[in-house]
């Protein structure tokens, strides 16, 4: 089966189980449709990178059963989603896939229909409960896939699901911590940069699918390590290529105006490359645009036309070579068949290498 066939199956599994989530809160008859509109438009335009990577991995494990490996993989979906809204509400984004972010989308309802008090504080209470609906969807998926299974192995891939969970929690507080630090000092705080991409974006984008679909096809705890040892640097290659998507990415592929990450301030590797490497006006040019709101059109365009001349793009993108081999010279202590190893490859190179 081909990967837009398996991205249909795996779209399916989830819109029933939203489907389910919209039965379960069907008692609060007050328009809670309103609350999982959001969800499932936001859910519905993922591109599955995390879901193939379950799939393939519990394949290339020799795993049999793929209507429990599709609920797995659809819980991670879910769990992405559920993120998504979360952090945009964190970095008070104001789009996410060419759409209203879900906090903007309900503040505009609460403006729509003249509801009392503030549009802005309901927008965000009501994302942080949009997001934590999406974590149930991802719950009951979870429990579904993994029901019936050999206590031993449901109980695997129900811990490793959990520490990924967790790990990415905690990445999400480094990232606002880091975000309260001084940009001039961020060059003292490239580790924790790192350490960020990889708790908060490596361990739910490749360390865990890859993990779990090897758990899940029951292999022991040592080989199950040795598949989420690829998915770390791809991992961390990913979320490097999604900051040069947010800083210099075009917005009819990105879904996100050009620059964004500069408005917002993001503390990325490439920034810190860029203060780094840029001479004194190109810092001040930097300075005065990153984490500035109200900076127009041209200040951002000036940002990033310093984070190319200083060559900080063209450092990011080495790194992600370097990442990505990592992940292609782990990949190649496993043993699976020349098929399933082709299948993998691919979806490293589309991962590192992609436009949006």
């Amino acid at each position: 089966m081909d990967d837009v066939a398996r991205r249909a199956q795996v779209d399916e599994v989830i819109a029933t189980a939203l489907e389910q989530l919209a039965a379960d809160i069907a008692p609060a008859t007050h328009s809670p449709e309103e609350l999982l509109a959001p969800v499932a438009t936001l859910a519905a335009k993922g591109k599955r990178v995390r879901a193939l990577l379950v799939l393939t991995a519990y394949d290339a494990c020799g795993g049999h059963e793929p209507d429990r490996a599709l609920r797995v993989a659809g819980a991670v979906e879910l769990f992405q989603t559920a993120a998504l809204i979360h952090d945009d509400v964190l970095d008070r984004s104001d789009t996410r896939r060419g759409m209203p972010s879900t906090h903007r989308s309900l503040e505009a309802l609460h403006s729509s229909q003249g509801w009392l008090g503030d549009p802005e504080r309901f927008g965000t209470g009501a994302a942080i409960l949009a997001g934590d609906l999406a974590l149930m969807a991802c719950h009951h998926l979870l429990t579904a896939g993994i029901a019936g299974l050999p206590g031993k192995v449901a109980s695997a891939v129900g811990g490793r699901f959990s520490s990924m969970a967790t790990l990415c929690t905690a990445g999400q507080y480094l990232d606002i911590r880091l975000a309260a630090q001084p940009l001039e000092s961020l060059g003292a705080h490239t580790d924790a940069i790192v350490a960020t991409m990889r708790a908060k974006t490596a361990s739910y984008t490749a360390e865990g699918p890859l993990a779990l679909g090897a758990a899940l096809a029951g292999l022991p705890p040592e080989t199950v390590d040795e598949w989420a040892a690829v998915g770390v640097p791809l991992g961390i290659a990913f979320q490097l290529r999604d900051d040069l998507l947010g800083a210099v990415g075009a917005p009819e592929t990105t879904g996100k105006p050009a620059g964004d990450d500069v408005r917002e301030g993001k503390r990325t590797l490439l920034l810190s490359l860029g203060l780094d490497r840029a001479d004194a006006k190109g810092r001040e040019v930097l300075m005065a645009a990153v984490g500035n709101e109200s900076a127009d059109a041209s200040d951002i365009a000036a940002a990033v036309g310093v984070l190319r001349t200083s060559g900080a793009v063209q450092a990011v993108e080495e790194r992600i070579d370097d990442y990505a081999q990592r992940s292609r010279e782990a990949l190649g202590s496993l043993v699976m068949d020349d098929a399933q190893r082709a299948r993998l490859e691919g979806l490293i190179d589309s991962t590192v290498s992609r436009a949006s």
